[in-house]
């Protein structure tokens, strides 16, 4: 798998970036909390989604916004995938919303689990 690009809305310390990966290796540096852990969450998220105690969704939604997104781009056997992956802040909770995948340039939606099961 070779990640292409990175896209966050409202993920942590991420309002609206996104991150395109050079070919090659990639070194994540910078000071603490510039937001290099973040970029390894979401990389988990978007692939697996939010895991109870693991990865809460509560621990990745901005706080104080009502939604957030991550999408990723990446290239597997040959075949471009996209995956988005969205949260959605409740009134006592945060959850995931249905989101996307693009394989091969066939759009499909699904929930969370469904997501999963594509990936």
């Amino acid at each position: 798998m070779i990640i292409k690009s990175l896209k966050l809305n409202n993920i942590r310390s991420y309002l609206d970036a996104e991150i395109n990966f050079p070919n090659g290796s990639t070194l994540l540096a910078g000071d603490i909390g510039s937001g290099k852990s973040t970029i390894l969450l979401a990389i988990e998220f978007a692939l697996f989604g939010a895991k109870g105690k693991d990865l809460p969704a509560s621990s990745l939604l901005r706080h104080g916004k009502k939604s957030g997104s991550v999408e990723m781009k990446f290239g597997l056997d040959g075949k471009e995938i996209i995956i988005k992956r969205v949260l959605k802040r409740g009134k006592d909770s945060i959850s995931q919303e249905a989101g996307y995948t693009i394989i091969g340039g066939a759009k499909k939606e699904g929930t969370a689990v469904e997501l999963k099961t594509d990936i």
